[in-house]
C-alpha cells in the first residue's frame, strides 16, 4: 500500500556575498538595529542599497533612526514563505553616518537613490550605512512523496 503522506527535507546554506548584494538591492523595505540609552532597538524602514552594499534610508527629525548617526548598527533584510516554510535574509552589519548635508561626491550619488517612506511627515534627514559584513542565509524545504 502506498502512502500520500509529503516527507520535507529542510536544508540551510550560506549565501554568498555576490547573492546577498543582489537581494539586498532587490528590497526596499529592512529593520535598522540601533542602541539606544543602552537598549536594542529593532525599526522597520524603507531603503535602497548601491552595488557595494551601502544602505541609504530617509527619517524625521527625532526620530529612533536619527540615533544611527555615528553607531555601530545592523540592518536586516528577508524574504519568508510561510506555507513552505523556508525562505532568506541577509545581515549587514556596520557604521551609520548621516549624509542630508554632506558635500562629497560619493553622497551626493546616495542622496540620488530612490528611497521611498511609507511612513508620513517629512523625512528629510538622510543616512548611509557603510557595511563592514553582509551575511545571509537561504532555508529551503523540499518536499518528496513517500
Amino acid at each position: 500500500m502506498m502512502s500520500n503522506s509529503t516527507k520535507s527535507e529542510r536544508f540551510s546554506e550560506s549565501l554568498g556575498r555576490d547573492e546577498c548584494l543582489k537581494l539586498l538591492r532587490q528590497g526596499s523595505v529592512g529593520r535598522l538595529a540601533v542602541v539606544i540609552d543602552g537598549k536594542p532597538h529593532v525599526l522597520p524602514l524603507n531603503y535602497a542599497a548601491d552595488e557595494d552594499g551601502v544602505i541609504v534610508f530617509r527619517t524625521a527629525d527625532l526620530t529612533a533612526a536619527t540615533d544611527a548617526a555615528l553607531a555601530n548598527v545592523a540592518f536586516e533584510v528577508d524574504e519568508i514563505d510561510l506555507a513552505r516554510r523556508q525562505g532568506w535574509s541577509v545581515a549587514v552589519h556596520g557604521f551609520a553616518r548621516e549624509i542630508t548635508e554632506a558635500i562629497d561626491d560619493d553622497s551626493k550619488r546616495l542622496l540620488r537613490m530612490p528611497v521611498h517612506p511609507w511612513a508620513p511627515g517629512q523625512r528629510d534627514r538622510w543616512f548611509k550605512i557603510t557595511p563592514k559584513e553582509i551575511t545571509g542565509r537561504r532555508l529551503r524545504s523540499t518536499a518528496s512523496a513517500s
